[in-house]
Formats: C-alpha cells, sequence, structure tokens
C-alpha cells in the first residue's frame, strides 16, 4: 500500500511484555506532508529517526540549526532538547520511533551518538523510503509485533551510519577555540528565556571575560549572544502562538520580553510578519 496524500502514522498502542525483551524494538512509523513545528525542551521519550521527502526544514539541538532538505535525515535520542519546524509549506517528513533496554547502546554501535544530520543520495534516499513503508505496511496490515519490525529498525540505522555527515550552519570553532564553557550557556538561556537575561548573566556561565566571551560566541553561532536567547525565545513564541490562543501580551511575558511592542518588533525582524500574521498563516 505504502504511504499516499496526507498524514498517516501506525504504532504500538499496548507493548507486550513478549516485545519489551528485544533490546531494540519497533515503536511507531509515519508520513507527516507540511510538517508543523516541533518544540521539545525536555527531549521526546524515546528514539527518532526522520527523513525528509520534499521541502525545507530546520532541525535546532545544542545550541546549532542544520538545514533539513530532501534526503538528509535527524536523529535524536529520548533525552536530547531539540526543535524542528518548516521553512516552506511543503516540507515533508518520513519518521520512525523506536525503544528498547539496548536502544542506547546500538545506536552507539551504528555511531549516532545523542543526535546526527546526515545526507542520503538520491539512491538512498529511495532505499530508506522504501524501508520506512515497509514497516508502515507491515505492521498496518497484520498489527501484530514480529521480529522482521526490529530488523527494518535496525536496517534504517544501519544505512543512516553510512551517510555522509552534514555540518550546522554555524561551523565549531578551531580546536584550540572550542566552545567548552558554552553548553552551560545555552543550557541557561533555555532554562531562564522567560527572565530578564542580561548579557553579564551569561558571561558568568561561561567563566570567560566578556569581550572573549563575545567574540568566540559570534565566531562560533554567527550571532550574538543576545541575538541567540532572542531568537530562542521567538521560537517558543511561534510554538505558543500555533498551539495556544494566548494573546501577544500574554506571550511576550512568557518569553521574556521587557514589552509587547519590542516583542512585537523584534518578532517581525526575525520572521518578516507580526505575531498575529503568523498565527493567522500557521495556526493548527
Amino acid at each position: 500500500m505504502g504511504f499516499t496524500d496526507g498524514v498517516q502514522l501506525t504504532g504500538i498502542r499496548i507493548l507486550d511484555e513478549q516485545t519489551k525483551l528485544l533490546p531494540i524494538y519497533f515503536h511507531s512509523v509515519g508520513h507527516y506532508p507540511r510538517h508543523g513545528h516541533a518544540l521539545r525542551p525536555k527531549g521526546f521519550g524515546q528514539h527518532q529517526v526522520a527523513l525528509c521527502t520534499s521541502g525545507e526544514g530546520v532541525f535546532s539541538v545544542d545550541g546549532k540549526e542544520y538545514d533539513i532538505r530532501i534526503g538528509n535525515i535527524f536523529y535524536f535520542n529520548p533525552a536530547v532538547s531539540h526543535e524542528y519546524y518548516p521553512v516552506t509549506p511543503d516540507w515533508t517528513l518520513l519518521w520512525l520511533v523506536f525503544d528498547g533496554n539496548g536502544a542506547n547502546d546500538i545506536t552507539k554501535y551504528f555511531e549516532l551518538g545523542e543526535y546526527c544530520v546526515r545526507n542520503a543520495n538520491e539512491e538512498t534516499r529511495k532505499n530508506l523510503e522504501a524501508i520506512y513503508e515497509k514497516l508502515y505496511d507491515s505492521f498496518y496490515e497484520e498489527q501484530i509485533y514480529d521480529f522482521s519490525l526490529t530488523m527494518g529498525v535496525l536496517e534504517i540505522l544501519n544505512i543512516v551510519r553510512q551517510c555522509e555527515k552534514i555540518k550546522s550552519k554555524y561551523h565549531n570553532l578551531p580546536e584550540n577555540d572550542k566552545k567548552g564553557s558554552f553548553s552551560p550557556v545555552i543550557e541557561y538561556m533555555k532554562k531562564h528565556y522567560a527572565e530578564s537575561v542580561g548579557l553579564d548573566d551569561l558571561v558568568k556561565k561561561s567563566k570567560l571575560s566578556k569581550n572573549h566571551f563575545t567574540r568566540i560566541f559570534k565566531k562560533e553561532y554567527g550571532v550574538t549572544p543576545m541575538v541567540y536567547l532572542n531568537r530562542y525565545r521567538i521560537s517558543v513564541a511561534k510554538f505558543l502562538l500555533t498551539t495556544t490562543i494566548q494573546t501577544s501580551d500574554e506571550i511576550s511575558t512568557l518569553t521574556g520580553f521587557s514589552d509587547t511592542s519590542y516583542f512585537c518588533s523584534v518578532f517581525k525582524k526575525f520572521e518578516g510578519c507580526t505575531p498575529m500574521e503568523y498565527r493567522n498563516k500557521h495556526k493548527r
């Protein structure tokens, strides 16, 4: 049967005790055209591998952003804070969710790390699409777990391992200038974005001088620390605009902006439209 137009998914609703014995098992698979905005500060809870089959989007993780286009694959483990969202309205993903007591060790074996972004050539992409569809058809038709589903998951992971790695938009610094001190800064931003955070607060977390911190942060991420923070705040605001009925005033407060007019100004600078125009265009 395979995937056709529209959102389609199938997966385990009740996990039986026998399936739990497997070190890694298929959980669900789906096809999602016109994919929306996903923001998960606390991670997802299971392992996921997504393949882009059309359009353009962005995968944001660990303070980095990756452009996701046709043939690009991104993986993340359950604990990784992440976000992904469309850039073009036709952004389409095939996604696979899997889990198991041995899943972490198996993803280490396949050298996927906590997350990764890879590129599949046209032949490999078509091969991956066929496996995704086979998993969908097998479970959709039977609704009974079979070990072949686990083999399908392993096959996808093995293919992903062999695909070319993709660099983020903002590449790492030379080895002697690495951003070791930036992880606490990024985490601090994500935890305290709704508060009044200033540059001095971020400098303290970095344990660098202000000038050195600002210089190498911009070299690493392409923007100043405060612009990065505001960009994250706007990402949260976009999520709230499309998933809640809260007003601009309320969202402005929830995302740490000093007043609504400043929030709207920053939002328009990043997105090219006002918050309400964005809501009307992307509301679910």
